[in-house]
């Protein structure tokens, strides 16, 4: 299937090759060629994508499949070769959260299944309850009286009906010129900023003058059951992430002190709060089962390395969280970052490189909840300048992130590094050929190179073709292998390859921010 491509990238690595590298920086357009061909002709990509996402599956961390990917990929480097393989512990403590089994149903006045996932860290139900609903939208402090005395034991319709039309915008967006353009000259994601989640009437549901919290306390006093709350959306697709509770604390107790939460199809439960709102009477049933294990509430990340030669102690990282959130199966967040990651880790390691810096692979838990793993990492080996820094603060070179879906590298992000420009348009030049030449000016702030950032550190996330990722996919139930580009991710994990080897080879210091 991917023959012709194959064909065509080896063609045109040689045809680049006849072209002068930036006399600043060298490019070592053999090696790359290389690195191509076995990026296309002998990749494993998608077989570690698949093992992530189909065998594995969701990776909520501290839960049990999140324990079961860090063996797996401990395991997968083992067999790659790579040296320092390790598990460590990076601070914080979570309380493992696992679903065990969810079933919702209208049962009166008619029956429909109703899609709805938990939100992350609230519990079950304790067992199948079979109650009224209720429509409950508190919108401020004035509207909790009309409710007093009237919710014990209900399951509660918590948020207004969520807008949801035919969609006449297509879901998956590849960049073009002009949103290129954009990123290069203003620092802007255009695609975001005119398509947001593909429903732009739609906002999750935020009550003013009175915190989820407090609606949640003022829930549990009256007796209610269950809270469901209208998901952005359509087609199905549920938007899940986690309880307001859980993002301060993650443990058994905020998790067995806050209501079970469901995040409700905006179909399906759309149609149940027209229903009420005919003054009709609707009955469902709720059956879900929590897990919870705190028995090892220590967050991890995984860590190995190709060693360097005469710059060994220097270390060039490449990186992606490896939680997801639990509705999906973590396929474009993050299974595609972590694949394409150990994907030119093994590239690396079958061309036989001998780097001159350490090369790094850093598998990241606890993404989901605020960069936790990454953060804790840098503040444990390299600490910050204001703060105070360590010695391996200064052999630091450069770290290199994937965290944006299933799309193909069209570029990286600057994060305000501006010295490294003529850098990366070297480094960029023998990808020419599959559009990968944007320097953009955007600072991207969602994911795990921030943590690098944030300590003075060298940290980069690259520019990626949109598809359906905000739409989809990103914490959505739809976010499964299904959804990935095989092709994309070939590409990605070459240039990852790619960036890692020249970072490595380098004879100065990678430029820091603000220097």
């Amino acid at each position: 299937m991917y023959q012709s491509a194959r064909a065509l990238i080896a063609t045109s690595v040689f045809a680049l090759s006849t072209l002068p590298a930036t006399a600043q920086e060298p490019v070592y357009w053999d090696v790359v060629a290389d690195i191509r061909r076995e990026a296309f002709d002998n990749s494993h990509v998608m077989e570690y994508a698949g093992f992530l996402t189909d065998v594995i599956g969701p990776r909520l961390t501290g839960s049990q499949n999140m324990r079961q990917a860090q063996r797996w990929a401990l395991n997968e480097m083992r067999q790659l070769g790579l040296s320092r393989v390790e598990r460590e512990a990076w601070g914080d403590q979570t309380a493992g959260w696992d679903i065990q089994r969810i079933s919702v149903h209208m049962i009166e006045p008619d029956y429909q299944m109703v899609i709805a996932y938990p939100l992350a860290f609230t519990p079950g139900t304790g067992g199948k309850i079979v109650e009224r609903a209720i429509i409950a939208d508190i919108r401020s402090p004035n509207d909790l009286d009309q409710y007093r005395g009237r919710l014990q034991n209900a399951i509660v319709l918590a948020t207004p009906p969520m807008p949801t039309s035919p969609r006449f915008v297509q879901d998956a967006f590849r960049h073009t010129e002009e949103s290129l353009h954009t990123f290069e000259t203003e620092g802007r994601d255009l695609l975001v900023q005119r398509h947001a989640r593909g429903q732009p009437e739609q906002r999750t549901f935020r009550p003013e003058g009175i915190s989820e919290l407090e609606v949640e306390q003022f829930f549990k006093a009256e007796g209610v059951a269950v809270v469901l709350k209208a998901s952005i959306g359509s087609d199905g697709t549920v938007y899940a992430t986690g309880h307001p509770g859980s993002r301060a604390e993650r443990s058994r107790a905020s998790i067995e002190g806050a209501l079970p939460t469901l995040a409700v199809a905006a179909e399906h439960y759309n149609r149940i709060y027209r229903i009420l709102d005919r003054g009709l009477a609707v009955t469902m049933e709720v059956d879900i089962q929590i897990a919870i294990d705190d028995s090892d509430p220590t967050g991890y990340n995984i860590i190995g390395e190709i060693p360097g030669t005469d710059l060994a102690d220097e270390v060039v990282a490449i990186g992606a969280h490896l939680d997801s959130w639990h509705t999906g199966t973590g396929a474009t967040d993050n299974a595609t970052g972590v694949s394409v990651m150990l994907e030119a880790m093994r590239i690396l390691q079958a061309l036989g490189t001998t780097p001159r810096r350490t090369i790094r692979i850093l598998l990241w838990s606890h993404e989901e909840g605020g960069l936790r793993g990454s953060r804790g990492y840098v503040r444990t080996h390299f600490g910050n300048p204001r703060d105070g820094t360590t010695p391996a603060h200064e052999k630091f070179a450069v770290y290199f992130n994937m965290d944006n879906g299933t799309g193909q590298f069209r570029g990286v992000h600057l994060q305000g590094n501006r010295a490294t420009m003529p850098i990366f348009e070297a480094w960029m030049k023998p990808f020419h050929d599959l559009d990968v030449r944007t320097i953009s000016q955007f600072s991207n702030r969602g994911t795990d190179h921030l943590s690098f950032n944030e300590a003075g550190l060298p940290g980069f996330q690259f520019v990626q073709d949109r598809i359906e990722y905000r739409a989809r996919t990103h914490h959505f139930n739809m976010d499964t292998f299904d959804k990935l580009l095989p092709r994309d991710l070939m590409i990605n994990a070459s240039v990852v390859a790619s960036f890692a080897y020249h970072a490595a080879m380098r004879d100065e210091r990678f430029p820091r921010p603000g220097r």
